[in-house]
């Protein structure tokens, strides 16, 4: 099995639907966010002491790394920002979830787990500003749309196994 890529900008579900789409598929997982937090610690003490250019350094080896092997992995949302790692990911099986950018801010300030360096700190006008900055990438770069904005995890996982075949 080729590598399923999951892009989309943070609180675009990533993480659960990764974990929906590897159960289905009965296939391994890799969520970059959780290997890079094991690799190099809290992703916003990394970013606050090492600069966002570090981090994306040690993202886009990982992604290189991920992309070999047989798994659905699910990106951060920046990912998508280097040239590299789009040209890493041309030719690969990307899937977009594409959500409302209203709901993705909800998601963002009501999530509990996740602490976003990119979020943090920004107005909810901000993180629509980032997020417009980034849509026409994501959107590039996918090979499969899939809108997530007021759907169950199983739904989505099911709507991309079904894209894939």
């Amino acid at each position: 099995m080729e590598a399923i890529i999951l892009i989309g900008f943070m609180g675009a579900g990533k993480t659960t639907i990764s974990q929906e789409v590897a159960k289905i598929l009965d296939c391994q997982r890799v969520d970059m966010d959780d290997v890079l937090v094991e690799r190099i610690g809290s992703i916003s003490e990394f970013f606050k002491n090492h600069g966002e250019a570090a981090f994306r350094k040690h993202e886009t080896n990982l992604l290189k790394e991920a992309i070999n092997q047989s798994s659905v992995i699910a990106t951060g949302g920046g990912v998508i920002l280097q040239e590299e790692n789009q040209d890493v990911l041309a030719d690969k099986k990307v899937i977009y979830l594409k959500t409302n950018p209203d709901v993705l801010i909800d998601r963002i300030r009501n999530d509990e787990e996740n602490i976003r360096p990119n979020a943090t700190n920004k107005a909810d006008s901000e993180i629509k500003e980032l997020f417009y900055s980034r849509k026409n990438l994501y959107e590039k770069l996918a090979k499969i749309t899939v809108e997530t904005s007021h759907r169950c995890p199983q739904e989505i996982a099911n709507e991309i196994i079904q894209q894939l075949a």
